[in-house]
């Protein structure tokens, strides 16, 4: 395990900080994240919805609605979402009030804090992730 990043120089454009870790498929990746899709950093906010028909990462706050059907709608440790969301895989390690729907999985990392109904057709819970509210599974969509 590496403590610190930064005493590793020929490491530091490959692995990430601890709370700064990309997440792919529910896992740490130690990749470069992808540029791909939207980004929403952590000092940003936005009032309003979110409609997009590419991956979302989110570390700044949202009060709203995220929809990104078929895609990628990841929230960071730091992110605070006050929002519905709708994606194809929809990845929580930040704190959520609002409803999920996930037509292909959702995903719980530890540092998840999730209040609301979710459904999903595939759901995986890390340790450490906090739940207030209801898993039901969903019929899967056609894509």
């Amino acid at each position: 395990m590496v403590d610190n990043v930064q005493s590793l120089p020929a490491l530091s454009g490959v692995l990430t900080a601890p709370d700064e870790s990309p997440l792919r498929d529910g896992c740490v990746s130690l990749e470069p994240p992808r540029r791909e899709g939207s980004y929403l950093g952590a000092a940003t906010q936005i009032a309003g919805n979110i409609i997009a028909n590419e991956g979302v990462s989110i570390k700044g706050r949202v009060v709203g609605a995220v929809i990104a059907r078929h895609q990628l709608i990841q929230l960071s440790a730091s992110s605070v979402v006050s929002a519905d969301l709708e994606g194809g895989h929809v990845c929580i390690d930040g704190y959520l009030d609002g409803d999920v729907h996930a037509s292909d999985r959702l995903t719980l990392m530890p540092s998840a804090n999730v209040r609301g109904a979710m459904s999903t057709n595939r759901f995986e819970c890390h340790s450490g992730a906090k739940v207030t509210g209801t898993v039901a599974a969903c019929q899967p969509t056609g894509r």
